[in-house]
């Protein structure tokens, strides 16, 4: 069966801190992005924690820029 999630998410997050470089870090929403069914991101992540996978966090200004979706927009 399923159960309906009536508000809020939750994170998990692991992080390893080493002595020779940034941050490694690895985090899952849960309940996945966004509540719209025809988001994308309704259940992605849901199927990631399934799966037991999980989404690469990004520390460094080159680990933030070599992102494959990075997408820059200046506002004002």
């Amino acid at each position: 069966g399923t159960q309906d999630v009536t508000f809020g998410s939750s994170s998990i997050q692991q992080v390893a801190f080493t002595a020779d470089g940034p941050p490694q870090a690895s985090s899952v929403l849960t309940y996945s992005q966004s509540a719209n069914p025809n988001s994308p991101h309704y259940a992605d992540q849901t199927k990631l924690f399934s799966a037991g996978q999980w989404v690469t966090e990004r520390f460094t200004e080159d680990q933030i820029a070599a992102s494959p979706v990075l997408e820059v927009r200046v506002l004002g």
